[in-house]
């Protein structure tokens, strides 16, 4: 398997392009990659029309970076994304515009995607599922980079590399997914199958800028100062992992990976090219209030800790003094649990299955994370 990561420090925005090539150089430079003629997709992390300097997406300056160091390796390049919501060119555009992609292609010969068909894969080796729609953009090419945003996650506690990957599955076919696979361990084995149908092959991390907190939108920017690359997305998100200060067992994405045997078991097995990883972890990155594992506060077998996280599982909550009552969190709630008729909108626990796509998708950063009150004891008394 291969583990390497590169790590380079970039302090801001405008030192991406010299960041990026060096990141990749130390991988074994862009041509490594892409050949003359080929047909490359770069894949960014565009989950909603958020402007550049709340760092939810990823930033256009390292867009535009990759788009010139993949052009000048004679790579066609396209941009394609699947963003959450509806998939169509309207809502592509939008996103588009929103991001900074426009400007991104600015100077260079990218295309943006506004093909919005997609096919069914039989990937007969998923462990959890074995058919996955992908969009035609990545399916039709020849190189895939991959531009994930380091991020805590509310549902997954950590968004990178491998889950930048659900942008692949077009439309409301990812809240099917987040239906069918409701439970936190089988969502994130999806995502496993999901990396290793798409294979892509270079995914290069922006954490210039990354968000700490209720991420992957609501949280709070964090600068971190850093381009990070690897050929092996697994390996990625284990060293961004433990940049952040989680362990393997806390990220399923990354504890499955392991299990699987498609990386090391841990950072210390990683090879780490450029600056020295042990000397960057964050302690104090704060994580997403949803986040509670068992295994940092009390030894429990691992099944056991399992039941009792989820009984004491955060969930979302409504702060009506922010929201506008636009409806967009119950038009994009996977099992339908949230009620307009009022107005405002009203969650049904019984049918929250606790994904946090209404929080992660809100346009007003207006649903906040309840914490059951033991939940909040454990934490505060245990550790």
């Amino acid at each position: 398997m291969n583990n390497k990561v590169s790590i380079v420090k970039c302090e801001r925005y405008s030192e991406v392009q010299r960041a990026v090539e060096e990141a990749v150089a130390l991988l074994g430079g862009i041509e490594k990659f892409v050949k003359k003629g080929d047909k490359v997709v770069i894949k960014p992390n565009l989950v909603s029309k958020k402007k550049p300097d709340e760092a939810v997406t990823t930033n256009p300056e390292l867009l535009h970076a990759v788009i010139v160091m993949a052009e000048k390796a004679g790579g066609i390049v396209t941009i394609a994304e699947s963003p959450g919501g509806p998939y169509n060119a309207a809502a592509l555009r939008g996103v588009y515009s929103v991001c900074g992609v426009d400007k991104a292609i600015e100077g260079t010969n990218a295309k943006l995607n506004f093909d919005t068909g997609f096919r069914e894969v039989h990937f007969p080796e998923g462990r959890t599922v074995k058919n996955i729609p992908i969009i035609n953009p990545i399916l039709d090419a020849d190189v895939i980079i991959s531009l994930p945003k380091l991020k805590t996650h509310a549902m997954t506690s950590y968004t990178g590399a491998v889950k930048n990957l659900f942008g692949t599955i077009p439309g409301t076919y990812k809240a099917e997914l987040h239906f069918r696979l409701n439970e936190r361990k089988s969502f994130c084995s999806m995502l496993v199958d999901l990396h290793e149908c798409v294979k892509p092959t270079l995914s290069i991390m922006d954490a210039v800028w990354g968000m700490e907190g209720n991420g992957p939108t609501a949280g709070q920017n964090r600068h971190i100062g850093l381009v990070m690359a690897s050929e092996n997305a697994h390996a990625l998100d284990m060293a961004g992992c433990h940049l952040i200060d989680y362990t393997v067992n806390e990220v399923d994405t990354v504890r499955e990976a392991v299990e699987r045997g498609f990386v090391a078991d841990n950072a210390g097995k990683l090879e780490i090219l450029g600056e020295d990883l042990e000397s960057l972890v964050m302690k104090d990155f704060a994580k997403p209030e949803s986040h509670f594992n068992l295994l940092r506060v009390v030894s429990l077998p691992a099944s056991l800790n399992a039941k009792l996280t989820n009984a004491l599982a955060s969930r979302p909550k409504m702060d009506y003094d922010i929201c506008i009552g636009c409806g967009e969190c119950a038009r994009l709630c996977p099992p339908k649990a949230i009620d307009m008729s009022g107005g405002k909108p009203v969650i049904d626990e019984k049918r929250c299955i606790k994904c946090f796509c209404c929080q992660e998708l809100c346009p007003k950063k207006a649903v906040m994370i309840k914490r059951p009150l033991l939940n909040r004891f454990m934490l505060k008394f245990l550790k």
